[in-house]
């Protein structure tokens, strides 16, 4: 049993698809299938049910995935401590980030930290909070960064700043700068998906504000920001984004931005870690840079491209 085993299995599990696993680890396929083949012959066990579609862990495979997990923080937690005498900073960050820190935050925090330590690389999926929050507690990310305050004794939280998002329309539709509520209900809505953290704090605010968002027309749902403000551009419909993605988009979208009374709604940007995790020297110091850079931030501070305080 070797770590490139015990990676290909989390992977997989992860993934439920050999190939996803493969191109997630820059492995081959049948790479990947050697690896979960030679882990089952060693253990005697099943760890996966193979289907036409997908593979799912068999009650062998959950009852080993902990052991695994466990074995792959044991040597993060050996590569720390002899990475920190050598005062040496290398090797691979995995990062489940929502939207807005994807676009607000990594950038800079990237930028900044490979001017310091180049020798390190990313890992970067764009998710849903539900869906991150799933890959810190399964340890196949390092790092987490979610739009909505988390609440559990499973992770470590850093809250970073409060995010305030607008809602926006097609220069052409003349939308006023302030509308009421039920005016709301005239326009085709293009939502974020059911799991996004912006939609749940705005269905929320709409609720507290006595709104039947049952009664709302949703056009589109999509979690890819690029789509659903072309579409808003088009005339489809209003959506909703991060004030200071807004700001990004406008500058070359025909788009404006709107309030409606009596609804603010405003998201919590934190990061998260495992608690079980022991996260790399890379990770460790990657973290420590983003609550440097982000908690409790300005708009200076967030939309500056130049200027970086020190490690």
């Amino acid at each position: 049993m070797d770590f490139k085993q015990l990676e290909a299995f989390v992977n997989v599990a992860k993934y439920k698809n050999f190939s996803k696993a493969g191109k997630a680890l820059y492995l081959s396929q049948p790479t990947i299938s050697m690896h979960i083949s030679n882990l089952e012959k060693e253990l005697g066990v099943s760890l996966f049910d193979r289907t036409s579609k997908e593979v799912n862990l068999t009650p062998s495979g959950h009852e080993f995935m902990r052991y695994a997990l466990d074995m792959i923080n044991m040597k993060n937690h050996a590569l720390h401590d002899m990475m920190r005498a050598n005062d040496t900073i290398k090797g691979a960050i995995q990062i489940s980030t929502s939207s807005t820190p994807n676009l607000i935050i990594l950038p800079k925090a990237i930028h900044t930290f490979q001017s310091l330590h180049p020798d390190v690389c990313f890992f970067i999926e764009e998710k849903s909070t539900n869906l991150i929050l799933e890959d810190v507690c399964a340890l196949t990310a390092d790092i987490g960064l979610v739009g909505m305050h988390v609440v559990s004794d499973r992770f470590a939280t850093h809250a970073l700043f409060d995010d305030d998002f607008v809602f926006v329309a097609a220069d052409h539709m003349h939308v006023p700068p302030v509308i009421e509520l039920s005016d709301l209900r005239q326009f085709k809505i293009i939502h974020r998906s059911a799991q996004s953290a912006t939609r749940i704090e705005l269905e929320r605010n709409f609720v507290e504000q006595g709104l039947d968002i049952s009664l709302l027309d949703t056009v589109v749902e999509t979690d890819d920001l690029n789509l659903l403000m072309v579409l808003v551009e088009k005339g489809l419909g209003i959506s909703y984004i991060s004030k200071h993605i807004f700001e990004q988009y406008q500058k070359s979208l025909a788009i404006s931005a709107f309030s409606i009374k009596g609804v603010r709604p405003q998201k919590h940007i934190e990061l998260i870690v495992n608690k079980r995790r022991t996260l790399s020297p890379a990770a460790e110091d990657f973290s420590k840079l983003i609550i440097r850079l982000f908690q409790n931030h300005d708009d200076e501070n967030c939309n500056s491209k130049s200027v970086y305080p020190p490690l």
